[in-house]
């Protein structure tokens, strides 16, 4: 179950957050999570959305309206957390003041075998590193990155409750990174990852590169409503469904 929750920005509110404000976010829904009497390992959200400018490593809304999206498989789970969130008169995101205004229930998509995606917050493949210099980042197109988070899938999967009958029916897997988005990337030089902070402020490679799947309808689902790769619950690894001409459009890493 997703969903989209609307935000108002406060008269008077500066409207500033960092570029990388996962953590804020995250420290937010920890909050909230904490309120509530279900509990669950399986959830996953955004990083805020609305008009925006990007002033000197901060993010500026300039817009009144600021949206969030929340995702896990649990409805009942999803409806208090919601509701918690609804109780609460202002939200603070650093020098971003909110008031919660309305949510609407994200249609979900017709999971096949192959789907088309893009992310809404960096995808972490791999655990994250304490080496200097940082070792270099996993080339998306390889195997190991596509291997990466079909073994961080299936072991979440594991650990939610599917038996090992089921796991057995979705080793058919790959990740293909959009060509067009690549050949962009490497035409111009830039990066495919990007440095970020979990919230134990350990450093990760993060991807926002769009990809198609190829994995059993089932895992389709998984990943819609819980995220995909590492630190989900952190609000890393959220994805979106997108029409077929919209995965090459994407913004490249500076």
């Amino acid at each position: 179950m997703r969903l989209k929750i609307s935000f108002l920005k406060v008269h008077g509110s500066n409207g500033m957050v960092p570029l990388h404000h996962q953590k804020i976010v995250s420290a937010f829904i920890d909050e909230v999570l904490r309120e509530i009497p279900e509990q669950s390992d399986l959830y996953n959200f955004s990083s805020l959305k609305g008009t925006s400018k990007v002033m000197n490593g901060q993010i500026r809304f300039l817009s009144s309206k600021v949206s969030l999206v929340i995702s896990a498989p649990d409805a009942d789970f999803v409806d208090s957390w919601i509701r918690k969130i609804f109780e609460k008169r202002l939200v603070s995101f650093a020098k971003l003041t909110l008031v919660p205004k309305s949510y609407q229930t994200i249609v979900e998509p017709h999971f096949q075998t192959i789907m088309k995606y893009v992310r809404i917050s960096p995808l972490v493949p791999d655990v994250a590193f304490h080496a200097e210099p940082p070792p270099n980042p996993l080339e998306p197109t390889s195997h190991e990155f596509s291997d990466l988070i079909f073994n961080g899938i299936l072991d979440r999967m594991e650990q939610a409750g599917y038996s090992e009958e089921q796991l057995n029916q979705y080793a058919e897997f790959e990740i293909t990174p959009d060509p067009n988005y690549i050949k962009k990337v490497q035409d111009s030089q830039k990066k495919f990852s990007r440095i970020y902070k979990n919230n134990d402020n350990e450093t990760v490679y993060g991807y926002l590169l769009p990809f198609e799947l190829h994995a059993h309808p089932d895992v389709q689902r998984f990943v819609w409503e819980s995220g995909i790769g590492l630190y989900t619950t952190q609000g890393f690894g959220m994805l979106d469904t997108v029409p077929e001409a919209a995965s090459s459009a994407e913004t490249l890493l500076p």
